[in-house]
């Protein structure tokens, strides 16, 4: 895993396992065992959850783990409902955390009504907000597996008739060699993709996500050809972000392999307005001609040739 990947994991992970073992000790505690009070807990501070091995994990591996709150069931007056609604209260947690975030991306999701800084400010918070649900649903969804010393474990133990809900701890290291095995040669990865595709499709979607995909679908009509299409792509990004002086460029060659060289002009008018680039003047300079009106495109022709010899 690469280095700038992990430091955006982070503070999903760390926000994800502080919540999770937080829902799990203050659950414990409102049912009657006070363990992981006692224990400094019941406390949002990453500190008293976060494991240095697991938190450092992350860096390495594709995953990261917490410290785990131990609860004693016999403290619990309904013990195997209890112990049930205490287990499920750490994935519930993280799915919380996930509705949070969604909301939150509602907001941030709006990028370029902010100015250009604030465009960039906004798309990196709604990146940042999106990696946080997303670990925060693939936390919920690995602690559903029944395999200790994941909540699955204990969860499902509660409800199957037969099975323990307490593994003997000589024996967890075993369980922890299949985790292993299974994160490892990846066996988990359709169920972890499954659920993260379900909320992925719940995410608002950003302006500049949006911006971005209608970009890329005018460029693939641009070069297929299909200069009507591209024409409308790049309008579409154009209606969410009118700054884009490489879409404007872009349009104009469109409407130019239509031979609509006015609109063609217009558009690259805009783009040189927005930003000088040599090459800007010299397509410009091309429709000009196209359009006959050979002084202005020598003029652009002479003034995209002094831009190229200032940047050499």
């Amino acid at each position: 895993m690469s280095l700038e990947l992990a430091l955006w994991m982070l503070p999903g992970l760390v926000i994800g396992l502080t919540v999770h073992e937080f829902a799990h000790a203050w659950s414990a505690s409102l049912l009657g065992d006070d363990f992981a009070r006692r224990q400094g807990r019941v406390s949002l501070n990453p500190l008293r959850h976060l494991s240095p091995l697991g938190t450092l994990a992350i860096f390495v591996l594709p995953f990261g783990w917490g410290k785990p709150v131990l609860v004693n069931i016999y403290n619990f007056k309904h013990p195997r409902w209890d112990y049930l609604l205490s287990s499920l209260a750490g994935p519930a947690a993280n799915v919380i955390v996930m509705g949070l975030c969604t909301a939150a991306m509602q907001w941030t999701r709006y990028s370029f009504r902010f100015g250009a800084e604030g465009a960039l400010t906004m798309g990196r918070a709604h990146e940042l907000v999106r990696f946080i649900a997303i670990i925060n649903v693939v936390l919920a969804t690995l602690n559903l597996i029944p395999i200790p010393p994941l909540d699955g474990s204990k969860i499902w133990a509660c409800i199957v008739p037969g099975m323990k809900p307490v593994q003997r701890p000589r024996t967890m290291w075993l369980f922890l060699i299949l985790l292993f095995g299974l994160m490892y040669t990846k066996s988990l990865d359709t169920t972890i993709e499954f659920s993260v595709g379900h909320a992925m499709s719940l995410f608002p979607k950003s302006e500049a996500q949006a911006f971005a995909d209608r970009f890329r679908e005018g460029v693939a009509d641009l070069t297929a050809g299909q200069w009507a299409a591209a024409e409308a792509r790049f309008s579409e990004a154009l209606a969410i972000n009118p700054q884009s002086h490489e879409c404007l460029a872009a349009r104009a060659v469109a409407r130019g392999g239509q031979h609509n060289w006015q609109g063609a002009l217009e558009d690259m008018n805009e783009a040189i307005a927005l930003d000088g680039d040599p090459g800007y003047y010299a397509n410009r300079a091309l429709v000009l001609r196209t359009l006959g009106r050979t002084a202005e495109a020598k003029a652009d022709e002479a003034k995209a040739g002094s831009l190229r010899e200032a940047t050499e």
